[in-house]
């Protein structure tokens, strides 16, 4: 048998285990499309920046590099005001989204944002962005408004 300094307790051996199967377990994912094309907005000088997708909302958080993902269902928050439901949050490679389903609608509309947000606009008849109704055709075939289009660089 070996000696008592080498033997470990149950705890201590789950303890070292614990960092090398989070990290081998946790998948690796691509959204670095949705979150660079706000990255970019932020950098343009754009304050209140969202992007509507036909099954989800994107809004970037406080944090570098995350983004928040809500469903377009609304609910009261705790302030007692409307708000759409909050399912979880992005990273350009991570994410804390439950639904296999949501995730990968988020990397579908990752891999080409903006053609995604014009499909939430042809779909809707409302802008992609800032949530306006469209109006005039030219808007409603690149499913943003003129307004938008600019600040966003599109």
């Amino acid at each position: 048998s070996p000696p008592p300094f080498f033997t470990l307790s149950t705890p201590k051996v789950s303890i070292m285990r614990h960092p090398i199967i989070r990290h081998s377990a946790r998948p690796v994912y691509n959204f670095s499309g949705i979150v660079n094309a706000i990255e970019e907005a932020k950098n343009r000088g754009l304050k209140r920046i969202t992007m509507r997708f036909t099954d989800f909302i994107v809004k970037p958080s406080k944090h570098q590099g995350r983004m928040y993902i809500f469903s377009h269902d609304k609910e009261v928050n705790q302030w007692g005001t409307l708000s759409n439901v909050y399912l979880g949050w992005i990273t350009a490679t991570e994410t804390n989204l439950g639904e296999m389903a949501l995730i990968q609608s988020v990397q579908s509309a990752a891999a080409d944002p903006y053609a995604a947000a014009k499909l939430y606009g042809q779909n809707t008849g409302t802008c992609s962005c800032c949530g306006r109704e469209l109006t005039n055709s030219l808007s409603i075939s690149l499913g943003i408004g003129p307004i938008c289009r600019e600040k966003f660089g599109l």
